[in-house]
């Protein structure tokens, strides 16, 4: 029998252990919540992590758009971070790897899926880095971190992610954006991702992530 775990959680107050990785993961949109993001964004650095390399991920995105996307979020980490020093990089493809060894924080943004996890499958070796780091993983982002997903533009039915984290993921929680706002219609799509997500969970953890919602899950790997 599976679970929605429940969506808030205290940021802790102690910094990762050297075999513990941090994971937070959002439900999209995290803008929405009434801080406007401010508890997500100081729950990834706050006090646990001093002069913080903070790694941000566009891949989910078009090309094009990865330096502004990449611009926009390092926004966000200094308006709630402001009085903490950090570093940033935008990730590169071409040496990605090495920048998830250099991070503390990596940022996966949300976007495509299927587009994230196309450049990430052609990428060695940087899952074995993340050990003892902080995870973010926003829609997109959270989907490929899973080991299924949610995917609502088919059905819905669960996809498969990477498995870095033992869950199923369903971002964008009760949304009515996939109706246009229609609230019998989601109401009756959301009745049916609940029976699958209740079939198919396998005994796995659910994370039902609304939007503006974020999740701490911390994983260790010793």
């Amino acid at each position: 029998m599976f679970q929605f775990l429940a969506l808030s959680l205290h940021r802790r107050n102690t910094m990762n252990s050297l075999n513990v990785t941090r994971y937070i993961l959002s439900g999209g949109f995290i803008t929405k919540a009434s801080d406007r993001g401010r508890a997500f964004y100081r729950a990834i650095i706050g006090d646990q992590i001093r002069n913080a390399k903070v790694l941000i991920c566009c891949f989910a995105l078009p090309r094009e758009n990865w330096v502004a996307a990449f611009d926009d979020e390092k926004g966000r980490f200094q308006l709630f971070n402001g009085a903490l020093t950090m570093h940033f990089q935008n990730a590169d493809p071409s040496r990605f790897a090495d920048q998830v060894a250099w991070a503390d924080v990596i940022v996966f943004r949300g976007g495509s899926t299927k587009s994230l996890m196309d450049v990430l499958s052609d990428i060695l070796g940087w899952q074995k880095n993340l050990s003892g780091k902080t995870v973010v993983g926003s829609s997109a982002g959270a989907h490929m971190l899973s080991s299924s997903y949610l995917v609502t533009d088919a059905g819905p039915q669960l996809a498969t992610g990477l498995g870095l984290l033992p869950v199923v993921i369903a971002t964008h929680y009760q949304s009515t954006f996939i109706h246009d706002g229609d609230i019998d219609k989601s109401r009756v799509f959301w009745d049916k991702v609940d029976s699958l997500l209740k079939s198919k969970a396998g005994g796995k953890d659910v994370l039902a992530l609304k939007e503006g919602d974020f999740q701490i899950v911390a994983s260790d790997n010793s």
